[in-house]
């Protein structure tokens, strides 16, 4: 397994995609920092660092389907190349290879996460002042990033699965995109709907979707009832859909 992780490591951050993606989210980072500086250089915007780092946080959301363009990075469109049928054909183990690409898209994705939020977090130290409420500022973003990250995870994870199992990628997506941003609103709206018994069970699927967490607006700072459900939510997905992935694809005939 080492040596197959090694292996999907070297070419996933050896891709042209990888790369250019790596560094357009490093470049938005530095380009929302540089904006903060120079419309604080023009009077427009007299925030502290610790500001700052809280103004990223309603983009925590968007990770969700950023977690869409690592997986797609990482699995390159095996299908269409043929390179899956090949692992496949010469005797690699399905777990091994499901399980490997997996893991590789986390370390990837994660590897993106934290390169981009330093990139902002230390031009924004470079270029905006500090200020006396900075420290609280500092705990709200990691706080938010904790629970933000298992959400992530189970979007990467649910995206994989899809991979493996729908070899076309405009399906692949439908499914994926109804999963992450169809299911909230149409649980929501069946709890308004009634009867009590409908509601009830509605609410309780929404707040098992992967975007419900981060739906919340004011949250207690680390408040452990928010990190359990974020946790809760991102390991549920993440193992559900591993589990349900490998299971096709252990049965699935690869052409």
């Amino acid at each position: 397994m080492r040596a197959y992780l090694t292996a999907e490591w070297g070419k996933a951050v050896a891709r042209p995609y990888y790369r250019i993606y790596l560094a357009v989210m490093a470049a938005l980072a530095a380009a929302l920092a540089l904006i903060w500086w120079w419309t604080g250089r023009e009077g427009m915007f007299q925030g502290s660092f610790g500001e700052c780092l809280s103004l990223l946080i309603p983009f925590f959301s968007a990770g969700i389907y950023l977690a869409v363009i690592v997986a797609d990075a990482v699995f390159s469109d095996q299908y269409k190349a043929g390179t899956l049928k090949n692992e496949v054909s010469y005797g690699l183990p399905r777990v091994r290879i499901y399980l490997g690409k997996l893991l590789t898209a986390a370390a990837a994705g994660l590897l993106l996460v934290f390169l981009t939020l330093l990139a902002y977090a230390v031009l924004c130290r470079l270029f905006i002042p500090a200020g006396p409420e900075d420290w609280q500022a500092v705990q709200t973003f990691l706080f938010r990033l904790l629970a933000a990250l298992p959400l992530w995870l189970g979007a990467l994870s649910l995206t994989m699965a899809a991979m493996f199992n729908i070899a076309h990628t405009v399906p692949m997506l439908a499914v994926v995109l109804v999963c992450l941003s169809g299911l909230g609103p149409v649980f929501r709206g069946l709890a308004g709907l009634g009867p009590d018994w409908l509601s009830a069970l509605a609410e309780a699927l929404y707040r098992l979707t992967l975007t419900a967490p981060m739906d919340l607006g004011a949250v207690s700072l680390w408040d452990p009832a928010y990190l359990l459900w974020c946790w809760g939510v991102g390991l549920l997905w993440s193992a559900g859909s591993t589990a349900v992935g490998l299971a096709l694809f252990a049965r699935r005939d690869i052409h």
